[in-house]
């Protein structure tokens, strides 16, 4: 949303070095998981981001906890995370129990942005915690037992040296308050999907704060052969984190991102970054590299894996190749979306498909295969707002998709810029890495991909042994009378809009098998944190799943992006809503939900008057894990500014054991 920013600058005292553009991209250092555990001492501390000039960030500096010194809050000399801001990767398995001793080193904030909303004074402290977007993870709290928290994000960590925060005021909203550092034990089941993921702090009023810091990772699951079992081994894998930041000319680091930072956001006016009028730019980075080098040399190409891990940019990636003078977008095929694999069902229309792909890519036809026969997806485009992750396999391809021997072909990975709508947001244009196929003798024949979707898919994804395995962390949520089901036929409708005092919040009705609203379920549109509009509900007997019908509605002339924690969602078409049998989902945790017609205000009058025009998404959501959790828009901006509310999961029975 398009208003005034306060800037949170950073200015710490140190050298620099830089590292000239054009490097070969290394990939993020991997912390892999032994004997089914993966303890990790993970330190928030201000970095020198080497790959930048002059620039000072926020990030992660890791261990394995067997590496920690005496003190335990720091990590042996070599021992650590190379390159901290560009990002990590923790490497698990299906279940193991990742680990975390989370200490907080970070200065306070000098200026943020919702410091002076009702009882957040604390923010200038700059607590913060940590979440595993997209993992099936239970959100525990501590017990007698076992006192480490699960994936919850209602705890918030604060560095002492920062000063003591008042606690009295700050409970209602944000939770259980430690000091310098919180112990996680995060345990996943033994059906989790194998896939990719990533982990961030969850900080609300300062969560964009942090992550335009530089405060992220990536987490991958088993191995890309689970759901691509004939993967050639010729084909060679890459992890894409992309990252921004803005730095004034001076050097200091904007924490609080400003989307008309550049002069000219309708196109690029340096490689890997645009100029701000004062003489700073703002740095787009993979892996924390500057307009890295990618060189495709394998015969069977690569399998990107990336991950969106800005705190409100939007990309639209695309891997544009320059033949005989014309430009065009090379084909891709999509091989997973938000960490769960992806295969259309047979006879499913182009326009189903990118319905129920969320409108994350553009699909293209596949070599060879029609698009009511599809055999797999191809794109020419990903739409990856914040927190998207997608996989995709990349190999030299001529216009038509056939793919063709390298002979020094070069492209460009870049995001083509992109407007979230009238009152919204305009992300620039910027070339991101060059990229080039090397030769290769004997090119791979193979046009397609096998993607094997039949255990991660959203028919395959066996939310119910899901269920089974985190059953005893679900006992610790015990049932509620207050939380009752839906009714047969009924459905949740959440609206996206704009409160009358506020920049951002959610609202919230029900509806009946009729398609009326319910008497009485109605609450405005209003800012986090809000009670009323804390959904509550219980998982079926004997803790199963219980699936939901819910209808997004946005109010706003501008995009926003849905996500929940602890589950997975497939889109609902328009001719399932019908009534036309469903077709095969694709399982994902955020959904953009796009800009109304210029009628639309952010108030719910509007849209029943059908002065705003909008598209409904509509979405069913399959509830496996108990406990309290969150669901908002992925816009960190939005969310911060209170488009973020709750929702309670309580056990349907209770169980013996409360935790082990």
């Amino acid at each position: 949303m398009k208003t005034p920013f306060l800037f949170a600058v950073i200015t710490l005292s140190f050298s620099f070095s830089v590292v000239a553009n054009g490097k070969e991209l290394l990939d993020p250092p991997v912390f892999v998981s032994s004997n089914n555990v993966l303890d990790l001492l993970m330190i928030a501390k201000p970095v020198i981001v080497d790959t930048l000039p002059g620039v000072t960030g926020w990030a992660y500096e890791i261990c394995k906890r067997q590496y920690a010194n005496k003190d335990g809050v720091s990590c042996q000399t070599g021992k650590t995370n190379t390159n901290p801001y560009g990002g990590a990767r923790l490497q698990l398995n299906a279940g193991d129990t990742l680990k975390i001793h989370l200490v907080n080193k970070l200065p306070q904030i000098p200026e943020s942005k919702h410091k002076d909303d009702p009882t957040e004074g604390f923010l200038l402290q700059n607590p913060t915690n940590i979440h595993t977007h997209g993992m099936l993870v239970s959100p525990r709290y501590p017990t007698d037992k076992n006192p480490t928290y699960g994936d919850n994000v209602f705890v918030l960590t604060f560095n002492s040296s920062n000063g003591i925060p008042d606690m009295s005021s700050t409970t209602h909203s944000h939770g259980d308050m430690k000091m310098d550092a919180t112990d996680y034990q995060i345990t996943l089941s033994r059906h989790h999907p194998s896939g990719l993921y990533w982990f961030h702090p969850h900080a609300h009023g300062i969560s964009l704060n942090q992550l335009s810091a530089g405060l992220s990772g990536i987490i991958t699951v088993g191995k890309v052969t689970d759901y691509v079992p004939t993967l050639p081994s010729n084909v060679n894998e890459r992890h894409l984190i992309l990252k921004d930041g803005q730095v004034n000319a001076d050097g200091s680091l904007h924490d609080q991102e400003d989307p008309n930072f550049c002069d000219d956001s309708t196109s690029t006016t340096a490689t890997g970054a645009c100029n701000h009028v004062s003489g700073g730019k703002w740095y787009f980075t993979i892996n924390g590299q500057l307009n890295p080098s990618i060189n495709v040399k394998s015969s069977g190409g690569e399998l990107w894996r990336i991950t969106n891990a800005s705190g409100s940019v939007t990309y639209d990636l695309q891997l544009n190749k320059k033949t005989d003078g014309n430009a065009a977008n090379m084909m891709m095929q999509l091989v997973s979306v938000d960490g769960v694999s992806t295969t259309p069902t047979k006879g499913i229309s182009q326009g189903n498909l990118n319905q129920i792909g969320g409108a994350k890519f553009e699909s293209v036809e596949c070599p060879n295969v029609k698009f009511n026969d599809p055999q797999a997806i191809c794109v020419s485009k990903l739409h990856m707002m914040p927190g998207t992750r997608a996989e995709v396999w990349v190999i030299n391809r001529d216009v038509n998709g056939k793919i063709i021997s390298g002979n020094g072909n070069q492209a460009t990975l870049q995001t083509a810029g992109y407007s979230t709508g009238e009152s919204g947001d305009t992300w620039p244009a910027v070339d991101l890495a060059q990229v080039t196929f090397s030769s290769i003798k004997n090119g791979n024949t193979q046009p397609l991909l096998n993607v094997d979707d039949s255990k991660h898919d959203a028919v395959g994804l066996n939310f119910n042994a899901i269920a089974h395995d985190l059953a005893v962390a679900n006992a610790a949520f015990s049932p509620d009378s207050s939380c009752t089901p839906l009714p047969n036929g009924w459905k949740r409708r959440i609206f996206f809009g704009i409160p009358s005092n506020a920049d951002f919040g959610l609202g919230f009705e029900l509806v009946d098998e009729k398609g009326q609203p319910v008497a009485g379920s109605f609450q405005d549109v209003a800012a986090f944190p809000d009670a009323k509009k804390s959904i509550c509900l219980p998982l079926s007997t004997g803790n199963t799943p219980v699936n939901e019908h819910w209808e997004l509605i946005n109010l706003a002339t501008e995009d926003h992006n849905f996500h929940i924690h602890q589950t997975k969602f497939r889109v609902l078409t328009t001719s399932e809503l019908n009534g036309e049998p469903p077709v095969n989902g694709i399982l994902q945790d955020s959904v953009p939900l796009l800009t109304g017609e210029s009628g639309c205000d952010g108030t719910v009058s509007a849209w029943r008057t059908n002065v705003c025009r909008t598209l409904p998404v509509d979405v069913e959501i399959p509830f496996a894990i108990a406990g309290d959790f969150v669901y908002h828009c992925h816009i960190l901006e939005h969310e911060d500014g209170g488009m973020m509310a709750t929702i309670h999961i309580g056990s349907s029975s209770k169980l013996a054991i409360l935790s082990k």
